[in-house]
């Protein structure tokens, strides 16, 4: 999830208890909370940015170190600033800070992006599919609680004892709910996905990746052995009046598996877990765009890895976008119209 999101229950998660269990609980919980993220400082490029992100910082093997150097970094900071105070007891603020990173590396697992849990034991990606990135639902469902709060204070009234801690917690709980809901509509989706028949074939594999402001409608695909299928699924309705969109496979050949062994497209086929390759004729030999169906919505694509070869197949360039067109306007330009047109894929 992006940084607000992490932000509003590291707050969350220090009002429902565990600024009882040290002093600065708030401040560890948001540097802990955010601070997986410190992997920005690999964006040198494009490429080293997807290579990068979401590595080792990410993962549960970390944990303990993210939540050592979030005490390191809240002291330390609190020490220069205050010039001395009391020192916080090392127990319990790694506690607290262990408790808010592990939210990270929970709140990643639930959007398409994903994340690599078992670095540096095991590169593989792993996602739940269950929220988009920026979802509106989880900030109104984080805000409600710290605004009452924000609004008792401004008015000047006087809460029970406990309730603060109560509303944190009620936050939190409808998070997981909303969660919850989200992966039992995700699960329905799938399994109607699995049982459908295909023109192409028995499905190789299946996929609904969550869309924009959408609780119940989600990006469906399917992989057969000869093409891609994809729509709009709504898991409150029947599938079988919602037509698909057929898209054929890049047929296999050696100017391909030329193309996919550049560095820059190993590196983006390594995150591409739903890849597709469009060939295109050029004067000067050929151009391979490889794009992953996660980032897809009709012909609005993100995450672009481009490669150009040569009429003797050799590599005249590659590059990775993380937007088509002229960058992230043109691509918004594109994608956002077709988030509510009809349920089928617009071509």
């Amino acid at each position: 999830m992006e940084n607000l999101t992490h932000t509003l229950v590291g707050v969350l998660l220090a009002r429902a208890g565990l600024d009882r269990w040290t002093p600065r609980a708030t401040a560890l919980c948001v540097v802990a909370a955010n601070l997986p993220d410190i992997d920005i400082v690999t964006a040198g490029s494009s490429i080293n940015y997807l290579t990068y992100h979401r590595h080792i910082t990410h993962s549960l093997p970390a944990v303990p170190v993210m939540a050592a150097l979030t005490v390191l970094i809240v002291e330390g900071v609190h020490r220069v600033v205050r010039r001395g105070g009391d020192r916080i007891r090392w127990r319990p603020a790694f506690a607290v800070s262990l408790i808010a990173t592990l939210s990270h590396a929970a709140l990643d697992m639930t959007n398409a992006y994903g994340t690599r849990l078992w670095l540096p034991f095991d590169g593989r990606w792993s996602s739940w599919d269950l929220l988009f990135i920026v979802d509106l639902w989880v900030w109104a469902i984080l805000l409600a609680p710290l605004l009452i709060l924000f609004a008792q204070r401004v008015i000047r009234r006087r809460a029970g004892p406990g309730y603060a801690p109560k509303l944190a917690w009620a936050g939190l709980a409808i998070l997981v709910a909303y969660i919850g809901f989200r992966a039992v509509l995700h699960n329905r989706v799938i399994t109607d996905l699995n049982e459908g028949m295909y023109a192409g074939g028995p499905p190789v594999r299946v996929a609904a990746f969550p869309l924009p402001l959408e609780i119940f409608r989600w990006s469906a695909f399917v992989e057969t052995e000869r093409f891609f299928l994809t729509r709009i699924s709504d898991a409150r309705r029947s599938s079988a009046s919602q037509k698909w969109r057929c898209i054929d496979k890049a047929e296999e050949t050696v100017m391909l598996q030329k193309a996919r062994s550049g560095p820059v497209a190993q590196q983006y086929l390594d995150f591409a877990a739903y890849a597709r390759a469009e060939v295109t004729p050029l004067p000067t030999g050929h151009r391979i765009q490889f794009s992953d169906f996660r980032f897809r919505r009709g012909e609005a694509a993100g995450f672009l890895c481009t490669v150009e070869l040569g009429h003797d197949h050799n590599i005249i360039n590659e590059e990775f976008r993380f937007w088509g067109g002229s960058g992230l306007f043109s691509f918004s330009q594109r994608l956002l119209p077709s988030l509510f047109s009809a349920n089928t894929d617009p071509e």
